[in-house]
């Protein structure tokens, strides 16, 4: 069923979003309406003081989620490139993000370009409720979205999807719980730098690049998706970073290497502090499973 493998997605995507607090809409509407009503508004990147980078991995995390918080905001690109044959990965992702708040609050884009299976998927993360549509087709008649929430998950009519959805929202909490707390970058914290940083220019901007490996049998307790990586074999996994004066990440990369195939995941990081509103969609297209 296409519903589960989007949402899957969403679930995985949110939490690839390394280097962004997640953040979201206190209190948010369940359905339609702004979300964002009574936040503090964002701190762009230009008012931000400049600071020292650490020299180890855990402080500079430390850093970089205190400077994501403090612009409360950022936009993200994320592509991911790999495999082989049908097994091929191509696929772009656009996300907006409030990174200041306690509940996860993101707007994404997902574009797959498997040429045998090409689509769209739209995702709306708020007020601890996600909403999907791909390709816009209707769930049910005038009905493009899909609403994913914990009340979903409870309708005894659902069974047995709404043991698999539970285990879907737990997937996005515990993403999202991680990018709020650690900026994402759980496997730059868990892993040790080659060599000293480099400085760069990266678009324009002035960066110190930082590039370094981590045990994938070492993110057990920080993110069970690596974890398993290393129960087939996975050793070390190479990763590189991008961090402005401002503390700010520019650019993440991840490399992931399984069966003789390499998957590259490149997040690039933009207009942190700029003026971002995340809303549900409007609740007459939203389509409740199980109603």
């Amino acid at each position: 069923m296409r519903l589960l493998a989007v949402s899957l997605g969403v679930a995985l995507v949110v939490g690839g979003l390394s280097g962004c607090s997640g953040g979201s809409d206190e209190g948010g509407k369940p359905q339609g309406g702004s979300g964002t009503q009574g936040q503090a508004p964002p701190t762009p990147a230009a008012a931000l003081a400049s600071v020292a980078l650490p020299g180890q991995p855990g402080p500079l995390v430390d850093l970089i989620s205190r400077q994501a918080r403090s612009a409360g905001t950022v936009h993200a690109e994320i592509y991911t490139t790999g495999g082989e044959g049908a097994q091929k990965i191509d696929e772009k992702t656009t996300a907006q993000m409030r990174t200041g708040v306690r509940s996860p609050s993101a707007q994404l884009t997902i574009v797959d370009a498997n040429p045998s299976d090409p689509s769209t998927t739209e995702a709306i993360v708020t007020g601890g409720t996600v909403y999907t549509r791909v390709d816009g087709q209707e769930q049910a008649p005038g009905k493009p979205w899909v609403r994913l929430s914990r009340k979903d998950a409870a309708n005894p009519e659902l069974k047995p999807f709404a043991k698999l959805l539970t285990g879907m929202l737990d997937g996005v909490d515990q993403a999202m719980a991680q990018l709020s707390t650690d900026t994402g970058l759980a496997l730059v914290r868990n892993g040790s730098f080659e060599g000293a940083a480099g400085n760069e220019k990266l678009d324009g901007v002035a960066v110190h690049s930082y590039s370094g490996s981590t045990p994938a049998s070492s993110m057990k307790e920080s993110d069970p998706a690596f974890d398993a990586l290393s129960q087939i074999g996975v050793g070390d996994i190479p990763w590189k970073l991008w961090v402005d004066g401002k503390g700010l990440p520019q650019k993440f990369q991840v490399e992931v290497a399984t069966q003789g195939t390499k998957t590259v995941h490149v997040v690039t990081y933009k207009q942190w502090g700029e003026p971002l509103t995340v809303e549900a969609p409007p609740a007459a297209k939203v389509h409740i499973l199980g109603a």
